[in-house]
């Protein structure tokens, strides 16, 4: 029987663990736009080794059986990817299935029945005794649209640069040729780089306006709200089918 550890927010080896998936997300991005301006299929595997690692680190520490026999997939995918023709086809998968992905995790609350994900988000948040401006609530369901949109967006441009990108772009390896073409490094820094900006300003001008609109916050600050998002990120997702 495979050896689970205790990950839960609040001991050392959660924080570890928190820290290390963190650490491989934001590298991603950077080593799949190396890949890309260095045509290496190195840098590719290894990318491609980074995002598996965000996945399946905490259900590996867990003892999780399904995520210690992808590891074999994992290995034979890199052995696969380092004979394929066109090996950077891998990296324009995970720049439109995350967002989308990120749209549906938003999108699918907003559905009758539902609460809207910042509306659980906001009761996570405050404390029983905290009750927010009844105000919140309409705003915490146009919010969730919005972010549902922004992800809507980014995953749609994302396909469409993936598809004009100039060479081994998904329509010149389907033996197509696009109307126009982008160079394959400029749908690497839009995707792996401007992207996250775009999410980045996103939040940060939503951050900002907040805190004018509603004043009353359970955090103190930027910083303040992350760790209290953080801790309550695990009763956020089981709430979340």
């Amino acid at each position: 029987m495979l050896m689970a550890m205790d990950i839960s927010s609040g001991t050392p080896a959660g924080a570890t663990l928190r820290q290390l998936t963190t650490g491989l997300a934001i590298a991603y991005p950077i080593v799949a736009h190396l890949a890309i301006a260095h045509t290496s299929s190195t840098l590719t595997i290894a990318a491609i080794a980074m995002l598996a690692l965000v996945v399946l680190l905490r259900p590996l520490a867990r003892g999780r059986l399904l995520a210690w026999l992808a590891l074999p997939g994992l290995a034979l995918g890199g052995w696969w990817l380092s004979r394929a023709p066109i090996p950077a086809l891998a990296l324009y998968v995970p720049p439109i299935l995350v967002p989308a992905f990120m749209a549906w995790a938003f999108g699918h609350t907003l559905l009758p029945g539902r609460t809207p994900l910042i509306a659980q988000l906001i009761r996570l948040l405050h404390s029983p005794q905290e009750k927010p401006d009844e105000a919140v609530w309409p705003y915490a369901r146009r919010l969730t649209g919005a972010w549902t949109a922004l992800f809507l967006v980014l995953a749609t441009m994302n396909l469409l640069l993936a598809a004009l990108a100039d060479p081994d772009g998904l329509l010149l390896a389907c033996g197509l040729s696009p109307p126009i073409t982008i160079s394959q490094q400029w749908w690497s820094w839009f995707a792996n780089l401007i992207a996250y900006l775009i999410v980045a300003a996103f939040f940060l001008i939503e951050y900002a306006y907040r805190r004018q609109r509603f004043p009353r916050q359970p955090y103190r600050n930027m910083f303040d709200f992350f760790r209290r998002l953080l801790a309550t990120m695990p009763r956020l997702l089981s709430r979340t089918p």
